[in-house]
């Protein structure tokens, strides 16, 4: 092994693909693993950029020996929870948030994934829950970008109206769908321009 190269590998791969160069991006990422096939992370994001493009098979080997190397290694469990998907495994997917959840609770990322699933699978309760969770915990927390939580709004918005929960106050669904518009349009969540914005796009979410 090679830390010294791993690391210069592993450096360089994502400015390739900052600037969508995604064949020397992988080439540098499988470059980083082979100095140091020890490496959790080398492996994770060798594993996330194979999901990238569509390269599930050989990101989930990837992301299996991230975890294994280190079993504490959330981020590779939540990539390994969006190959699952993927590919459909969504039982697999459920059990990735679920050990993410247990080692890390604010996991803002792991909620919002298991959200997802069992939103797929029918079990918009446990969706809600989870999406509620995900919210509180708050944007660009875990790796939860400001365009996932305003998804996240979204969602939870779509799951309550499903659900018939249409009640007044703060777990009204047309609240969420203001919330989900205030972080689009970066607008306080109950002002007159969000609810103008709502009106105008009749609530679509």
């Amino acid at each position: 092994t090679n830390p010294g190269n791993s690391r210069y590998h592993h450096n360089l791969a994502p400015l390739h693909g900052e600037v969508n160069n995604t064949r020397d991006e992988i080439k540098h990422h499988r470059m980083a693993v082979e100095y140091n096939p020890g490496s959790s992370n080398a492996r994770n994001d060798y594993g996330l950029a194979l999901y990238r493009q569509g390269r599930y098979d050989q990101a989930e080997v990837q992301l299996l020996e991230a975890i294994a190397i280190n079993k504490e290694n959330v981020v590779a469990m939540n990539n390994l929870a969006a190959v699952y998907c993927k590919k459909g495994k969504f039982s697999k997917a459920q059990k990735e948030c679920e050990r993410v959840i247990t080692l890390d609770p604010n996991n803002a990322m792991a909620h919002r994934n298991i959200a997802k699933i069992f939103d797929t699978l029918g079990n918009t309760r446990d969706a809600v829950k989870h999406n509620r969770i995900a919210i509180q915990l708050g944007p660009g927390i875990h790796g939860v970008t400001q365009h996932a939580d305003t998804m996240t709004y979204r969602n939870l918005a779509r799951q309550l109206v499903a659900r018939g929960q249409t009640v007044s106050g703060h777990a009204n669904a047309h609240y969420d769908a203001y919330r989900a518009l205030a972080f689009k349009v970066n607008v306080l969540p109950n002002s007159q321009k969000t609810k103008e914005l709502l009106i105008r796009t009749k609530t679509k979410f």
